[in-house]
Parts: structure tokens; C-alpha cells; sequence
């Protein structure tokens, strides 16, 4: 081959390495670009010497971005490998550009209005929502408000001190000897208290105290009290429960009595009392047969049902019935303290965002503090990225070459785990990228001086002849 065609193949062949850098550093501010390499292979002719091609244009999928924060929620890096999925027109593209928003739709959507795909969830009256996993499908976002949903349930763990005071409270008549009244607002006529957040059925809130009084050796009472006033001693066993605790033991006979509390005003009012008792271990004993249930159950009536000065629902709501549940708590001898005070219910609240945990899975958030799950990211890989083909707005397609893509949950195997408020950028080295172009403009000069040359000499052939 002439010098003319060898210098020109050379040309050619740098000016692609050319546009490769050019491309590089025009998108090294592009989120989830990745950097191409130009690589080049010597052509031979039957053995004679035939100049340089391009044999292939590599991009790095090794080296991962900058992780660049941003606090957007639908701002999704890849920590490792791994590609999101996006239906586009109804052909999937593959991308590490995790930039999203919501559309009109409220589905998760990139700036070309691609929607993100990952597992969706199912539904069961009166359950949560799970993830129905195998089945990709569009990742949307169910914003309407959340009902008010009623307490049912207390968790409390603590711990009594068994050093503390004993105040001789009985649990059942005959009437303390003094005083003669219980008054909450009085410190020194118990040992320590506990308040709870509940909610009725229309999402009013209202709060569950619970005073507790040392009455002897491993003996304990307690007293339940709604927004200041006392339930009663039928509130404690359970009257007015709901079909659904009927599996808890309802608390009744010597673990149960009565109490005069004083209502404020000096007059006596009936309320009922709980004794807990433990053991030598500082273990609270179980109540009813089954072994380990330490539970009360607490019935709230609507009003006119009770009496006024007992507790009970005036707000429209429906009744309460709450399961309080002692599981873990002990009688030792250090100090009073709470580990666990939790009551389930909400009231209702407003769609405010959307959050997006490390595992994938997205959950809508609410104004009362909820949130409820709306599906879950996955994530592609391929047995071989190199073999995907390239696609405008920094999206790959799968090919045979590539293998099909396999799907999985992010943290998964080999995949790399989700950073929600932050985006991966270009792993593209600028100062690697300005050195490749000058190196590459001296070799176009090179090549196009091979050229020259070789008109020079034929120059002279021609001259001399």
C-alpha cells in the first residue's frame, strides 16, 4: 500500500480518536456517561505493511462516577453495577443515569419521559402491601390521602424499680386507708407514669396515661387514664372488643379491682386497677392460661355509654379497643425506664413525597408521618456489557452479544446498592481526556506530514524524469 493510503488511514484513524475525547469531555458533566476508549489495530496486506484502523470503541463500565448529592429523593445513584430499566415507547433501555421526577401521571419518569421499572406491589383489604416480585412493570406513585386509622394496639417495655417506695394501694375493696382518694396530679401518691399517643377512628388524637404504684414485694398496680379520666374496672376486662383481639385473655378476677380517684373536684370516682405481679427474676407473670401473655385489653366507649366522669369517645369517632401489651417488662432493681412505648393509628394525612430506601423500595410519605409502600427499584445486569449497544440521552440497549438482561433487587449478588437524594456523573477524567487530545493532534500532524512527504517525493520522482 502507498504511503499516500497508509497516511491517510492514520488520519482517519485519529481523527476518530478525536471525536472519541471530544465526546468524552463534552459529556463529562453528563450524569451516568461512561468513558469510550478508542482503540486501534495495525492492518497488514497479504504481509505488506497497510496502515491503522480503529478496532474498537470501549467503554469503561469498571470505573464507577462521581456521586453527586443532590437531596432530590428521585435523585438515584448505583453504589457498584448495575443498570436501572426504562420503558421507552415500549422497548426497554438500560441506564446509570438516575435522574427522576414525576409526570402529570405521577409515574417515576427521567427528562425524556422514560418510566422507570422495578416490581410492583399487592394489595389486601385491611393488610400492607407487598411486593410482587419476577413481573417488571411501570413504578407510579399512589398519592391520594391516607384515612385515619384507629389505635388497637400499645406496646410498652420497661422496667419498675423494684427499690422504689411502696405506696399500699389495694387493688379491690375495701376503699386505702389513706389517702383515701388517688389524685394524678398529686406525685407523691405514685411511682412513676407513662403517656401514649392513640388515635380514635376519625384520627383524633388523644393520650393514654398509665400511673404506676409500688403496693408490696413484687407487686405493682396500675391505673389507665384517656385524656385525664380514668376507665374503669369493666374498661380493663375487655367489654367492647373487637372480633379481632378475641386471642388475647381477658384480664379479670384478682388481677382486677377498683380504685376511688379523685376527679378533680374532691368527689370520688370509680376506676378500675391492674395488678401486675413478678416473679423472683424480676419477670412479670403471665395473665390467663396462655403462657407469656402479659396483656391487658382496654375498652373506650362512646359517649353516653359511660359515665361522664369515667372515660370515653365524645368526638363522633367510633369506639376504642386497644390491646396494651407488657411483653418485657421486668421488676430489677435499677431505675425506672421505658425501651419500648409505641401505639399503632394515624390520623389522616396529605401525599408531601416520595422516598426511595437503599434496597429499591419506594415509598410514598405522608403529612401525618406515615408512609405506605409503592413498589421497588431493581436493577440489570448483563453477562456481557461490552456487547450493549449505545443509544442517544445515555441509554444502552441489550443485544445478543450482550446476553439478556437479568434482573434483581439492589445489594443483591453482584448488584450495587441504591443512594437515594444523589445522582452517579460522568466518569470521565478531564485531565486524562486533555492529554489524549494533544497526544492526538500530534499525531494527526505526524500523519498528515506522512502525506506531505510522500508528495514531496513523488515530486521529485516526477521532476527527474
Amino acid at each position: 500500500m502507498s504511503m499516500f493510503n497508509i497516511g491517510l488511514s492514520g488520519l482517519k484513524s485519529t481523527q476518530t480518536g478525536l471525536e472519541v475525547t471530544s465526546n468524552n469531555i463534552a459529556n463529562s458533566g453528563t450524569a451516568g456517561y461512561k468513558n469510550n476508549t478508542a482503540e486501534f489495530a495495525a492492518v497488514y496486506n497479504g504481509g505488506q505493511r497497510g496502515g491503522v484502523k480503529v478496532a474498537n470503541i470501549k467503554e469503561d463500565f469498571v470505573t464507577g462516577g462521581e456521586i453527586v448529592r443532590t437531596g432530590n429523593a428521585l435523585d438515584i445513584a448505583i453504589d457498584g453495577q448495575g443498570f436501572f430499566a426504562m420503558s421507552e415507547n415500549g422497548r426497554t433501555a438500560y441506564t446509570q443515569a438516575g435522574q427522576f421526577t414525576l409526570d402529570n401521571e405521577l409515574n417515576i419518569v427521567n427528562a425524556n419521559g422514560a418510566k422507570l421499572q422495578g416490581y410492583g406491589i399487592s394489595e389486601v383489604a385491611g393488610g400492607d402491601p407487598t411486593i410482587v416480585g419476577g413481573v417488571l412493570t411501570d413504578l407510579k406513585i399512589e398519592a391520594s390521602n391516607i384515612e385515619a386509622k384507629a389505635s388497637t394496639e400499645i406496646n410498652f417495655n420497661g422496667n419498675l424499680s423494684s427499690a422504689s417506695d411502696v405506696i399500699p394501694y389495694p387493688v379491690s375493696a375495701p376503699a386505702p386507708a389513706a389517702p383515701t382518694l388517688f389524685d394524678p396530679t398529686d406525685g407523691s401518691q405514685y411511682n412513676f407514669s407513662q403517656s401514649t399517643e392513640v388515635f380514635d377512628s376519625l384520627g383524633n388524637s388523644h393520650v393514654m396515661t398509665q400511673y404506676f404504684n409500688h403496693t408490696g414485694s413484687n407487686e405493682w398496680q396500675a391505673m389507665f387514664f384517656l385524656d385525664g379520666k380514668p376507665l374503669t374496672e369493666a374498661q380493663l376486662t375487655g367489654a367492647g372488643l373487637t372480633p379481632g383481639m378475641s386471642d388475647i385473655p381477658v384480664v379479670a378476677g384478682a388481677n382486677v379491682g377498683n380504685q376511688s380517684v379523685d376527679d378533680g373536684t374532691g368527689t370520688a370516682v370509680s376506676a378500675g386497677v391492674l395488678k401486675m405481679t413478678f416473679d423472683t427474676n424480676g419477670q412479670m407473670a403471665p395473665y390467663g392460661a396462655a403462657p407469656g401473655v402479659t396483656a391487658v385489653n382496654l375498652a373506650v366507649g362512646v359517649a353516653g355509654v359511660t359515665a361522664t366522669t369515667n372515660a370515653e369517645i365524645n368526638s363522633g369517632a367510633a369506639a376504642l379497643a386497644i390491646n396494651l401489651k407488657f411483653d418485657g417488662t421486668t421488676q430489677f432493681g435499677s431505675s425506672f425506664s421505658v425501651n419500648e412505648n409505641d401505639a399503632n393509628g394515624y390520623t389522616s394525612g396529605a401525599f408531601s413525597g416520595v422516598t426511595v430506601g437503599d434496597d429499591g423500595k419506594v415509598f410514598a410519605t405522608f403529612t401525618n408521618g406515615e408512609s405506605k409502600l409503592q413498589g421497588q427499584v431493581v436493577l440489570a445486569s448483563f453477562a456481557n456489557v461490552d456487547g450493549l449497544e449505545q443509544g442517544s440521552n445515555t441509554v444502552w440497549y441489550q443485544t445478543e452479544e450482550s446476553g439478556n438482561a437479568l434482573y434483581g433487587e439492589p445489594d443483591s449478588g453482584s448488584l450495587g446498592k441504591l443512594l437515594s437524594g444523589s445522582f452517579m456523573g460522568s466518569n470521565v477524567d478531564i485531565s486524562e481526556q486533555l492529554v489524549g487530545l494533544m497526544s492526538f493532534q500530534q499525531n494527526y500532524q505526524a500523519n498528515a506530514k506522512t502525506i506531505s512527504s510522500a508528495d514531496e517525493m513523488m515530486q521529485i520522482l516526477f521532476s527527474n524524469t
